[in-house]
């Protein structure tokens, strides 16, 4: 069995800064809900922002985001310059790490642990969206290392998690519990909708009755994904859909 490869010695961030909010935000949806393409279009990463990407598949990588190209690279000391050069830089940027080990623990570690050692507080904000969370992680509980640190002590520094996976039941409650914004697509079990509904206090039979993108592909020609944006608050939720291809809002029915 290959050995992991050692995790490099970098600095803790710097200038704590409590005043940011809480920005965590989860993409939950099953195959086909369109939760990639919501991070890509829904605007809960702010256009014009500093975005880095642990991208095992490719989702972003070599592709404009919001209008920038995502520069990408499987070399770990090559994203670690990168990144560090254009958090130097304070600009928009857009950067993906694809892991060359594929979707694994140790990998998301290391991409967590080079996020971490960049956090600022007084600095742009940086946007971290983690793809395929739940095959990275051994454990529904506590979710342990930098990856939990930066769900749990990010926002002080700047940090924004954007955490994108298939089940909720498949991932740490570190990262629902740290996480205030949930966008919620159409998901593939009446179990996963009875989970999320005890979670946020919404009615059952409307998270089962989204229509994923898959299924309106088929039905009228056109990826139209339903979603609810859930965020903190009673009653804060909102009910609509969006082309997964252009982003442009399109009526539920």
């Amino acid at each position: 069995m290959p050995k992991k490869p050692p995790l490099l010695k970098l600095p803790n961030p710097i200038n704590s800064n409590p005043a940011h909010d809480a920005e965590h935000t989860i993409y939950v949806a099953g195959t086909g809900g369109g939760k990639t393409s919501a991070v890509k279009h829904i605007g809960l990463v702010p256009k014009g922002s500093q975005v880095v990407f642990f991208d095992p598949y490719s989702n972003y990588a070599g592709a404009k985001f919001q209008g920038q190209m995502c520069h990408s690279t499987s070399s770990r000391l090559a994203f670690l310059k990168a990144l560090v050069l254009a958090r130097k830089r304070g600009m928009s940027f857009k950067l993906a790490y694809v892991p060359a080990s594929g979707a694994t623990e140790h990998e998301l570690e290391f991409f967590s642990s080079v996020v971490w050692s960049v956090g600022n507080g007084n600095a742009a904000k940086l946007h971290t969206v983690i793809e395929e969370l739940a095959s990275c992680v051994e454990t529904s509980g506590k979710l342990k290392g930098r990856s939990g640190e930066l769900l749990r002590g990010g926002r002080q520094y700047g940090l924004v998690v954007h955490s994108v996976f298939q089940r909720g039941q498949e991932v740490p409650k570190t990262v629902t519990d740290q996480s205030s914004t949930w966008w919620i697509g159409a998901v593939n079990s009446q179990n996963d909708a009875q989970w999320l509904a005890a979670r946020r206090g919404i009615d059952v039979s409307v998270i089962a009755g989204l229509v994923s993108a898959k299924v309106n592909k088929k039905r009228i020609g056109e990826p139209v994904a339903h979603y609810l944006l859930v965020r903190d608050g009673i009653g804060n939720v909102k009910h609509a859909a969006f082309h997964c291809a252009t982003g442009a809002p399109r009526a539920l029915k």
